[in-house]
């Protein structure tokens, strides 16, 4: 890795930020982007006598959208009125339609889709659904999708997500003063879900930056990781240089990135921790804690009989005492902002500062106490 050619590619070049999407409750729940989900939530909100108090808000701006459309001249179904909310109805050849707003004499047939290609029989959707006298002009069918797509029957549109909910967003400051805030809440985040699967996370600029410089950035990711390692190893040197029998602890998953501990070989609930996920930023911080996990916190106060210097005392945590957390807890603990130099020779300066700063002797002094752990 050529060091000097890839400081002059940083120090030349702005790096740039790519927006994370914000999280949304279907992305929390994991269906962000499940047909059937969607098409229960577009019921509840089409259905003007539901609880959310936005009464025809989304028909009435699915209608405004079909008016603008090409077929818009040729329909009728802005005159429906008194109209049932269904999901999921069979059709004469099995088929379901996902979402169906219909009356005696009008019909609005939806076909929702997410990610799947538009294969649907849309003309066994049309017969299916019957309307008096079976007047063409008052039925029409819209195929709801994330991107546009051609909707392959004379008589339906194509409506993006993402076109409806924004109009909706823009028409809802008329409904607004009835509109239960709850519900409102709840319509802001499915739009912001529908944002999120609508629209990449990355532009085409960004992506030409990166591929224009594909092979520095690989190398100062390299760089990156070689950094994270050089600490890991250092860190998990410290087990071998106190003068104390402790257990390294390296944990697995998203953990791995942020600690290690040194167990008590005594009791395993007696701990000394280095968090170091801060000392790969801006910030260079590292934190030493000693830590008391599960049965070592149901008799705090144990810990009061204990002589501790004032040293000592200016490193325990002002709320151990009242925390209620019997999982864990943190007795003590020091952070410092770090050098190139100290991070260098990061094991030597953890013992120093363990040493030093008295977090060596607090654990000590606990470990004196605790009882052994039975085997």
């Amino acid at each position: 890795m050529d060091l000097q050619t890839l400081e002059q590619f940083l120090d030349h070049n702005v790096i740039p930020k790519i927006k994370k999407r914000p999280k949304t409750f279907l992305g929390i729940a994991k269906q962000p982007h499940y047909e059937n989900v969607m098409s229960n939530i577009y019921a509840f909100y089409f259905n003007v006598n539901e609880v959310h108090n936005m009464h025809d808000l989304f028909i009435n701006t699915l209608l405004e959208i079909i008016n603008e459309s090409k077929l818009g001249d040729q329909k009728k179904v802005n005159e429906i009125i008194d109209f049932d909310v269904d999901t999921e109805v069979s059709t004469m050849k099995g088929g379901r339609i996902d979402l169906l707003l219909s009356s005696q004499d009008h019909a609005i047939i939806i076909e929702n889709k997410v990610y799947h290609t538009l294969n649907n029989d849309l003309q066994d959707y049309w017969n299916s659904t019957k309307v008096t006298n079976n007047k063409e002009e008052n039925k029409i069918g819209i195929v709801l999708s994330l991107n546009k797509l051609s909707a392959s029957h004379k008589d339906f549109i194509n409506v993006t997500h993402l076109e409806l909910l924004k109009r909706v967003v823009q028409n809802l400051g008329n409904y607004i003063m009835n509109a239960k805030d709850k519900y409102v809440v709840f319509l802001k985040d499915f739009y912001q879900n529908c944002i999120n699967l609508s629209k990449s996370e990355m532009d085409n600029k960004e992506l030409k930056f990166y591929f224009d410089n594909q092979i520095k950035i690989i190398e100062a990711k390299d760089f990156h990781f070689a950094v994270r390692t050089h600490i890991t190893n250092q860190i998990e040197q410290v087990a071998g240089l106190i003068d104390d029998k402790v257990e390294l602890l390296i944990p697995k998953g998203d953990l791995n990135k942020r600690i290690r501990s040194f167990q008590s070989s005594k009791n395993r609930n007696l701990l000394i921790t280095v968090i170091f996920d801060k000392l790969i930023t801006p910030e260079r911080e590292l934190t030493i804690i000693v830590k008391l996990e599960n049965e070592l916190l149901k008799n705090k106060e144990q810990y009061n009989a204990i002589t501790f210097t004032e040293e000592e005392k200016s490193r325990v945590k002002p709320t151990f005492y009242t925390d209620q957390n019997l999982r864990w807890c943190h007795f003590a603990g020091q952070s410092y902002t770090l050098n190139e130099d100290q991070v260098s020779t990061l094991a030597q300066f953890i013992v120093e500062k363990l040493k030093e700063d008295g977090l060596l002797s607090i654990y000590r002094k606990l470990n004196d106490i605790i009882p052994k752990a039975k085997n």
